[in-house]
């Protein structure tokens, strides 16, 4: 019984740690030659700069990436807004302005910095203490010899408490999008949760990881 409470453990922490995403069967992404990458929304200052992780692997995998720096220069050259919600209008002219087919925007939706906890840890023990008695015995010569005899033992319990530290890691959430910019249709989603000694290495974890799975879901319908 305990075997397969364990073999269940281990693949729930496993199903916890895959992307999840959903592509569209009907696109086209043959015609997706060009990415521009939009900066991830994140309302925790402690987390910025995402997207450029994810420019990172997309461009380690092969697609053509027009970073953020370029993109925002002309989005405010042309007196852009892209806060919020993107307009299939916005998206468009986006798309004609930058020459790219797809849009990646994103969000930070979960982040928790890793923090060290201080708790009390108690430890209870238990102390054997023989006990003694005065008794007499006759020695060879004849005389009383006095000396001490164990005739017992006493336990003693006590509890021992201590202060223990430990560091819970630091946690963040992801969810990546392409948007067709003609359409402004949603052609891809992934989301993924993951924690780490810092934020850093888990954002970059979840890029890594979404990347990759996009990546060989295009194999899959590509049948390469």
């Amino acid at each position: 019984m305990k075997k397969w409470l364990c073999v269940l453990l281990v693949l729930g922490v496993l199903a916890g740690c895959t992307p999840k995403t959903v592509i569209s069967q009907s696109y086209d992404f043959s015609q997706m030659n060009r990415i521009g990458i939009m900066e991830f929304a994140s309302p925790y200052s402690g987390l910025s700069g995402v997207e450029n992780l994810f420019a990172k692997y997309l461009i380690e995998s092969g697609f053509k990436v027009v970073e953020r720096a370029q993109l925002d220069q002309v989005l405010k050259e042309h007196n852009i807004s892209v806060s919020g919600y993107l307009s299939p209008a916005t998206t468009k002219k986006i798309g004609e302005i930058l020459g790219v087919d797809v849009l990646l925007v994103g969000e930070v939706t979960s982040y928790t910095p890793m923090r060290t906890e201080l708790t009390l840890v108690s430890s209870r023990k238990t102390e054997a203490q023989p006990i003694y008695t005065q008794a007499v015995r006759t020695g060879p010569d004849g005389k009383p010899v006095a000396y001490m005899q164990q005739v017992g033992t006493r336990f003693q319990d006590s509890t021992d408490v201590r202060p223990s530290e430990y560091t819970i890691n630091a946690q963040v959430g992801i969810i990546a999008k392409l948007v067709d910019v003609e359409t402004a249709e949603i052609i891809w989603i992934g989301s993924l949760s993951k924690d780490s000694a810092s934020a850093l290495d888990a954002a970059d974890n979840i890029a890594h990881r979404l990347v990759k799975s996009f990546s060989k879901e295009l194999s899959k319908r590509s049948g390469k």
